[in-house]
């Protein structure tokens, strides 16, 4: 009897490793589960490409009447702050009216992903829909979310947030903010040194825990129901910190992916915690390393806190001449110079937007590019006329054509909650609803977009 021997596709996560370094190989035909074999390739199965979201903020709104088009549809007139987005109009959909109930003020960055009132005397604080996310989807990549703002760490404490996301036991996620720092902890091969390093503070980490738990077990014979209530949310933040290190933990001696290095020049300016912040450069750069991510499948869900409420932290183009800072351009009282520079600032962060999806877009992946696998939000939770408002935020959601997203141009959906474009977001990515999804603040999907 002839026996026939099989031989199986190749591992999506294939390897060529030599002289120290492993090199991640681009997605190969041989790969698909449409081949028979490595030899006898097949193509692209729609169920093999990755689905990916990235939500990014933009503190204190825009300068909606510049912003807003005129008409609805796909021929819309292009505003003057769109206008660099002329050439990839078809790419995304402005999404105008729709609201925050508990937004407005310069306090919306707590609300924008999470949809609740978190600010007021015992509200309960919740997760944020890109953690809900992260834990249907991110098992899968090294980094179940990446967490970025213009400035590092969480803010919790101060008035403004510094970060978009909240963990399912309500505690903030620090953000990281330096594109250099970012590359390496995605890219940065560790060697045999490192690797024991970090195995060690795993051990260490662990055993803080395990003390913390034992105690925290003993102190609960003592308490009341309201402490023993609060305790309990404690423990629960004990428990999301360890599922964290477990899932880093299972990653640690997996090769990281080889990328081509990005050119960061000169560190100074790229630390948005630092004077002299070289803002163009290090956006764009924060646009880079966030591509490389998902084109690598580091990540599949990005959240970027890129502009705050409150002092934006940009810098407000100072370096081309504006004289006000975004938090005084928003309050403009109709000055004329104001509102000038207000338009012209806006216009200089679309560019750098324009960048992005250009950048999303120059990248195949199968028959498709990145930016067609990607859905990408931009939004704040300030809808900037004269104030800033809970209501007619500026919305916008790009990409993700062949994930279902029909774009539309520019649609008016008038008092809508903002949770129906997550939503919206949840349904392409396949993701059921989490229960009590944005603590009740959605109620439906954009269904145009569908």
């Amino acid at each position: 009897m002839r026996t026939h021997y099989r031989k199986t596709p190749l591992p999506r996560r294939t390897f060529l490793r030599g002289a120290g370094v492993s090199l991640l190989l681009p997605w190969l035909d041989a790969m698909s589960v449409r081949a028979s074999s490595v030899t006898r390739a097949g193509s692209i199965a729609a169920a093999e490409t990755p689905r990916r979201a990235v939500f990014c903020f933009f503190g204190l709104g825009i300068n909606g009447r510049d912003f807003t088009p005129a008409e609805t549809g796909l021929d819309y007139t292009v505003t003057p702050i769109l206008k660099p987005l002329e050439e990839l109009r078809r790419e995304f959909t402005v999404i105008s009216g729709l609201k925050l109930t508990h937004s407005g003020g310069h306090v919306g960055d707590r609300t924008f992903l999470t949809g609740t009132n978190t600010r007021t005397a015992g509200a309960k604080l919740r997760v944020s829909c890109d953690q809900e996310l992260a834990a249907a989807v991110g098992r899968e990549t090294r980094f179940p979310s990446l967490v970025l703002g213009i400035k590092r760490g969480t803010g919790f404490g101060g008035y403004y947030d510094q970060t978009l996301s909240w963990s399912p036991s309500g505690t903030p996620i620090p953000s990281e903010n330096r594109p250099h720092v970012l590359f390496d902890m995605l890219f940065g091969q560790d060697s045999a040194d490192t690797l024991k390093a970090r195995e060690a503070a795993f051990l260490h980490r662990s055993s803080v825990l395990d003390s913390l738990r034992a105690e925290a077990r003993r102190l609960n014979d003592a308490l009341g129901a309201d402490d023993r209530r609060k305790l309990d949310e404690y423990l629960t933040g004990i428990r999301d910190l360890e599922r964290r290190m477990q899932d880093e933990k299972d990653w640690l001696r997996k090769p990281k992916p080889k990328v081509e290095a990005l050119v960061f020049g000169k560190e100074q300016g790229l630390d948005p915690d630092k004077s002299g912040l070289d803002y163009r450069r290090y956006q764009r750069l924060m646009y880079d390393v966030i591509a490389l991510a998902l084109q690598s499948d580091s990540t599949r869900v990005v959240s970027y806190l890129a502009r705050m409420d409150g002092q934006d932290g940009t810098g407000a183009w100072r370096d081309k001449g504006n004289p006000y800072n975004y938090h005084e351009m928003t309050h403009h009282g109709e000055d004329p110079d104001k509102l000038k520079w207000f338009t012209q600032a806006d216009i200089w962060y679309m560019e750098d937007w324009a960048y992005f999806l250009g950048k999303l877009k120059s990248i195949k992946e199968g028959d498709a590019t990145l930016l067609d696998h990607t859905l990408v939000a931009y939004g704040s939770s300030g809808g900037a006329i004269n104030a800033h408002h809970n209501h007619h935020l500026p919305t916008m959601l790009a990409g993700g054509s062949r994930l279902g997203i029909k774009h539309q141009g520019h649609i008016i959906k008038e008092d809508v909650r903002l949770g129906n474009l997550w939503s919206t977001v949840f349904d392409r990515m396949d993701v059921p609803l989490p229960a009590s999804f944005q603590g009740g603040e959605a109620d439906g999907m954009i269904k145009e977009l569908v």
